[in-house]
C-alpha cells in the first residue's frame, strides 16, 4: 500500500457509518411520529366512545323518565323545559349533558307560529303538525373530556306517539273463561268487557259495568293497528324491550312470553310477530274441528311452534297504568292492578283462572296518558368539534 493511500478504508467507513446513523435516525423519527398519531387517534377514539357512552345514558334517563320533561313544553307556544345541566363522572371520564327544545330559526314547517321545531317522520306539515304526530325535538348535547382529551356529540330525539284505539276495559278477540278474584270494572262512557264472543264467569269473578257485544266487530290482526301509531313511530320494530329490574315506562314491547315485573306507567305490548290472530284461530278450527274459513291459509299452522301467542304471566305482581296488549294471558297468581285497559288478541278461547285479587279498571285519562311514551326515538346523531369552551345549549341544529 502506498504512503498517500493510508486511511482511505476509514473514510468509506465513516461515510458508512454516518449514512447508517442517519437512516435510524431518520426512523426513529418516523416511527415517533406514527406512534404520535396512533396514540392521538387512540385517544380521539376513547373520547368518542366516552362519549356515545354518555349519550346512551342521557337517551336512558329520557326513557326511564329520570329526566321529567314539563308537559306545557310539547304543546304551543312550547316553554323551554329549563332542564338543569348534569355533570357526573365515568371512570377517568368527565361527562356533562345539556338537553333543550331546539328554536325554528330556519321556519322549517313554513308557519311564523311554530317557534320550535317539530318532529314529523313525513316531514310534510300540516295546518297542525300535531295531527300528524308532530312534537317538538330535544337536542342532546353531552361531553366526556379527561385531561386534554374531549369529545362533544349532538342528537336529536322526538317521543314515541301513539293514539290507542281501545273499545273497552277489557277488549278480548276471542272468548273469555274467568274465574277466581278477577275484577274487571268499566265506565259510563267505557264498557268493563268488549268482545265478538260471550264471557263465562265462576269462583267469584266479577264484571261491573256493561258487556258490549259485537259479532263483527273489528279487532285488528296487528298490534300496530291497535296502537294507532303517527309520525315518529311507524313499525314495533323501534320499541325497547321491557326492563328486566321493573319500573316499565314509556312503550315497552315484549316478543315472546313475559312474566317480569309489570309495575310502571305507558303501553305494554307482550306479541310474538309470527303470531296472526285470524289465521291462527282459522287453522286451529280446520286441523282440529274440521271447519273451513274463507280466512284458512294452508301455509299456516297453529302447531307451529314459532307462531305461538305470546303469553303474559301474571306472576310477578304490581300495579300499571296504562294499556296492555298481550296476545294471551296465561297464569295469574300475583295481585296485579291495572288502571286503564287491557287487549288480548287471541281469537281462541282462553281460560284464566285468577289465584290472587286481579284488578283491571277502565280509566280513558290513564288510556290518553299512555299515547305518548318516554323520549326514545333517535332523529339524529353526529359529533361536534371538540373546542375548549362550553357547548350552549341548541348551538346545532339539523340541515334543513
Amino acid at each position: 500500500m502506498r504512503l498517500d493511500e493510508r486511511g482511505s478504508a476509514l473514510v468509506a467507513t465513516v461515510g458508512v457509518l454516518s449514512l447508517m446513523t442517519l437512516l435510524a435516525t431518520i426512523s426513529l423519527m418516523a416511527g415517533d411520529a406514527d406512534l404520535m398519531i396512533a396514540t392521538r387517534l387512540a385517544r380521539e377514539r376513547a373520547a368518542f366512545y366516552a362519549a356515545e357512552s354518555a349519550l346512551e345514558t342521557t337517551m336512558e334517563e329520557l326513557v326511564s323518565g329520570g329526566v321529567p320533561i314539563p308537559e306545557a313544553s310539547f304543546y304551543a307556544p312550547w316553554p323551554a323545559p329549563e332542564i338543569p345541566v348534569r355533570r357526573w363522572q365515568d371512570g377517568a371520564w368527565a361527562c356533562s349533558r345539556r338537553i333543550c327544545l331546539i328554536p325554528d330559526v330556519g321556519d322549517a314547517d313554513g308557519d311564523p307560529g311554530t317557534l320550535v321545531v317539530l318532529f314529523d317522520r313525513s316531514f310534510g306539515y300540516a295546518a297542525s303538525p300535531l295531527l300528524r304526530g308532530g312534537y317538538p325535538l330535544l337536542q342532546l348535547l353531552v361531553v366526556a373530556e379527561s385531561g386534554e382529551n374531549r369529545q362533544a356529540i349532538v342528537a336529536e330525539a322526538a317521543p314515541v306517539t301513539c293514539d290507542p284505539a281501545i273499545a273497552a276495559a277489557w277488549t278480548a278477540a276471542g272468548p273469555l273463561d274467568l274465574s277466581g278474584a278477577i275484577w274487571v270494572v268499566g265506565t259510563d262512557t267505557l264498557p268493563a268487557v268488549a268482545g265478538s264472543s260471550p264471557v263465562r264467569l265462576s269462583g267469584g269473578a266479577v264484571i261491573d259495568g256493561a258487556v258490549a257485544s259485537d259479532p263483527l266487530q273489528p279487532l285488528p290482526a296487528e298490534v300496530l293497528q291497535i296502537l294507532n301509531a303517527n309520525g315518529t313511530l311507524s313499525r314495533l320494530d323501534e320499541l325497547p324491550e321491557p326492563s328486566p329490574v321493573g319500573g316499565q315506562q314509556g312503550v315497552r314491547w315484549s316478543r315472546g312470553d313475559y312474566s317480569g315485573p309489570l309495575d310502571g306507567a305507558g303501553i305494554f305490548v307482550v306479541h310474538n310477530p309470527a303470531f296472526d290472530p285470524v289465521k291462527h284461530e282459522a287453522s286451529r278450527l280446520a286441523i282440529e274441528e274440521g271447519v273451513f274459513l274463507d280466512e284458512r291459509d294452508p301455509a299456516y299452522s297453529h302447531l307451529d311452534p314459532s307462531r305461538q301467542p305470546a303469553r303474559l304471566e301474571l306472576v310477578s305482581g304490581g300495579s300499571f297504568s296504562g294499556v296492555i296488549i298481550a296476545d294471551m294471558i296465561g297464569s295469574a297468581s300475583a295481585a296485579f292492578t291495572l288502571t286503564g285497559a287491557l287487549v288480548t288478541l287471541t281469537r281462541s278461547a282462553q281460560a284464566v283462572a285468577a289465584l290472587s285479587p286481579i284488578r283491571i279498571t277502565g280509566s280513558g285519562a290513564a288510556i290518553a296518558r299512555s299515547g305518548r311514551g318516554a323520549l326514545r326515538h333517535l332523529a339524529a346523531f353526529r359529533p361536534v368539534a371538540a373546542t375548549s369552551g362550553e357547548i350552549e345549549p341548541c348551538s346545532w341544529t339539523a340541515p334543513p
